[in-house]
């Protein structure tokens, strides 16, 4: 099932520098960073042993508790923060890693990086409490860069999930709905990414980072912790500055290397691939989508399914964390009956993983006959290649690769845009998407 893996893929970040604000080292643009499959050899969490029902049902487990913790975000509140310490949300932060080093000295370590969170945390020493990993746990005891963070600090008020001990401590403690559970200190640390050999290395000094010393794993995911790379202050982006961040996921047949970039890189400038980012809940990344059309034919699905309501409620989400497009109830139905109908000479069948809504067992199936799924985003029409709508399941099966999702709520998914280059505009708000060869 060589196309379902690439959702299971991973971030080495290997830079190709040319920025940087007050915190890094030298006065560079920005950076490129190599994207890795998960399952590649080359990976931490790579698993020689697994077989093509393991990853099937791997990618079931998160994209349900995916789709669990944007339903808990839509219900708790408009923003994150201290209100938020104890909140319920579901582990499976996103299906990429990120390996960078951390202290002085410096030490490997990665981390899943994540569109949809707004810290960089990870599991530290001495431990109360932490689950296994596949690397030795970090060791804040051994770094001389490394230094908690108080209360009253700007570091601690900007941090999503803090509280304050009675020492003037600055803590964190995050709680996820399946029991997963981080809690610890907000500290600043060094980080250093690594370069790719056309430029300098990138050490990023006084970065706030949550050091979780009692933490709890229930979905088996041995990574150290997460990279969050929403929008804000205390993600990746937002400590760093750069305004512009891009990524590009190749599908299988384009090998198993690619990018993603922030800052000068990852700016792109034609119009006619843009759409406006909106603002909305989390720090998350919003699409205005008005409509969908199949096999050419605008569906009849009203524009509230799309629309954020007055409380923040709803939208569209772009999200590296989640694998396949998940759309609202109402919009589903309406894109899964267009569907069949153009497709009726052929029996649909029930998917043998339970991931996929239906699929197609006959040989005369052919994906370059299938009808063209269109995204009508305001000013930017994005029709969906073949590939991206239709992945085989373990048994082989043609699948639809888009799901119905939990709640009122639609997310556009990583499978649905590969091969296309993504880029985020935090200057003018803009999203853009361009196919292109992401190698």
């Amino acid at each position: 099932m060589a196309s379902s893996t690439l959702i299971f893929s991973l971030i080495a970040l290997i830079l190709i520098i040319t920025t940087i604000p007050h915190s890094m080292s030298s006065p560079v643009q920005g950076f490129a960073a190599r994207l890795i499959h998960r399952d590649s050899p080359e990976s931490p969490l790579y698993n020689p042993a697994a077989t093509r029902a393991h990853l099937a049902q791997s990618a079931r487990r998160r994209t349900i508790a995916r789709q669990n913790y944007f339903n808990r975000l839509m219900s708790s509140g408009n923003k994150w923060g201290s209100s938020l310490i104890s909140a319920t949300l579901d582990q499976a932060h996103g299906d990429f890693i990120m390996q960078y080093k951390i202290g002085t000295p410096r030490v490997d370590t990665f981390g899943i990086f994540d569109t949809g969170s707004s810290l960089i945390w990870m599991q530290c020493e001495p431990c109360q409490k932490c689950y296994m990993q596949t690397i030795p746990i970090y060791d804040p005891a051994k770094s001389e860069s490394y230094q908690k963070v108080k209360c009253g600090s700007v570091e601690c008020s900007t941090t999503a999930y803090t509280s304050c001990a009675e020492d003037g401590e600055c803590k964190y403690r995050i709680k996820y709905q399946d029991g997963s559970l981080t809690e610890g200190d907000i500290a600043t640390e060094t980080l250093m990414l690594e370069d790719d050999g056309l430029s300098g290395n990138v050490n990023l000094s006084n970065m706030v980072i949550g050091c979780g010393h009692y933490n709890l794993d229930t979905v088996e995911d041995y990574s150290p912790g997460v990279v969050g790379l929403n929008r804000e202050p205390s993600s990746l982006v937002g400590q760093i500055g750069f305004r512009h961040v891009s990524y590009c996921i190749p599908s299988e047949d384009k090998g198993n290397r690619s990018s993603v970039k922030i800052g000068l890189p990852a700016v792109i400038t034609e119009e006619n691939t843009q759409t406006p980012m909106l603002s909305g809940k989390g720090g998350l990344y919003y699409l205005s989508l008005e409509g969908i059309s199949v096999d050419g034919a605008r569906l009849n699905i009203p524009r509230s399914v799309f629309d954020m309501t007055p409380e923040g409620d709803g939208g569209v989400i772009m999200d590296s964390g989640t694998s396949f497009t998940l759309i609202a109830p109402e919009g589903f139905g309406a894109v899964k009956q267009a569907v069949l109908d153009a497709l009726s000479e052929f029996k649909p069948v029930e998917d043998s993983d339970k991931l996929y809504p239906f699929c197609y067992n006959d040989g005369r199936f052919k994906l370059e006959t299938t009808p063209e799924i269109v995204f009508h985003f305001t000013r930017l029409d994005f029709p969906l290649a073949a590939g991206n709508t239709w992945i085989r399941n373990s048994q082989g099966h043609f699948c639809l690769a888009i799901r119905e999702s939990v709640g009122n709520f639609n997310i556009f998914g990583l499978y649905q845009h590969r091969n296309a280059n993504v880029g985020f505009d935090f200057n003018n708000n803009i999203v853009s998407l361009k196919y292109t060869d992401c190698q």
